[in-house]
């Protein structure tokens, strides 16, 4: 950023013991342009009284041009991703359902839960059942390693790792939907969990929004942050944004549990179909999404 110094004449009222602390001040300011400095200036100036009268001429750095600001995207414009993240987080719920409810009591993306579920059970003194819920977290741990030591990024302009995280998720959910029944529940379980860490991984942002797909807190703080935010008058163009994305990614994630829970229930025989045909629609949309980047 260019700087250019202009000497203007200011009209300060000062003591004078305060004129060297403001000398000292402003010698900052024309030295550094240390934004710090610049705040203390201003701040000196508004606590002076008007005992006498002081002209001082100061020269300030001006900038030439405006820093440059990204402008925050519409949610219009990111409509494909919002999609994509939407569907994820509906597959997200209905997982956690799913594997609640048919593989043994423990979760699937909730890592939360289980912590809490072997907390409770250990102390009920049920070590069996405690030790259930150990290998989703371990495998959950592993994913989002392997997806870190790969250098997976979340989403950039290709969406290739992307693509790769959300195929091998649809592969370990399409074995389980025509292989399940001979698949133990502690194996079952970690496959999910490791594939849905290694899919959050690489798709965790839409634009300048931060969301997860495997779990609700976060997405629960952001909404009623930027809910809270808007309602007090505060001006940030990305508090929409944040408000939006948290609320509709929860909804999500609550649909696909009620989903989850519904079609475990009542679907013995492939309750994992529905999960599938939604990760498969989530990648196809992923892939739409890179050939329109790429053109």
């Amino acid at each position: 950023m260019k700087v250019r110094r202009t000497l203007a004449p200011v009209s300060i009222a000062v003591t004078a013991h305060q004129r060297l602390e403001f000398i000292l001040i402003s010698s900052q300011c024309l030295i550094s342009y240390r934004t710090s400095a610049v705040l203390e200036f201003n701040a000196l100036i508004k606590t002076w009284t008007s005992e006498s009268r002081y002209y001082v001429p100061v020269s300030i750095p001006v900038p030439e041009t405006a820093p440059n600001i990204e402008p925050v995207p519409s949610l219009r414009a990111l409509s494909g991703m919002f999609a994509i993240a939407s569907v994820f987080a509906i597959v997200g719920g209905f997982l956690d359902a799913y594997a609640y409810l048919a593989r043994g009591h423990v979760f699937a993306n909730a890592q939360t839960g289980n912590v809490v579920l072997f907390g409770v059970r250990a102390a009920a003194g049920n070590w069996t059942s405690a030790w259930q819920t150990l290998p989703p977290i371990l495998a959950y741990m592993c994913g989002v390693a392997v997806a870190r030591l790969l250098r997976v990024r979340p989403q950039k302009h290709t969406f290739r790792a992307t693509l790769i995280c959300q195929a091998l998720e649809l592969l370990v959910l399409l074995a389980l939907l025509l292989f399940g029944r001979f698949v133990p529940d502690l194996c079952a379980v970690p496959l999910i969990a490791f594939s849905a860490a290694l899919q959050n991984t690489s798709f965790s942002n839409i634009g300048p929004w931060q969301f997860n797909s495997a779990m609700t807190t976060s997405n629960l703080r952001n909404a009623v942050s930027g809910w809270v935010q808007l309602a007090l008058g505060e001006t940030d163009p990305k508090l929409r944004g944040e408000a939006i994305v948290g609320s509709v990614i929860l909804l999500c994630f609550v649909a696909g549990a009620l989903l989850g829970g519904v079609c475990t229930l009542r679907l013995s025989t492939y309750p994992l179909l529905p999960a599938v045909v939604l990760a498969a629609a989530g990648t196809s949309l992923t892939l739409r999404e890179r050939k329109r980047k790429l053109n």
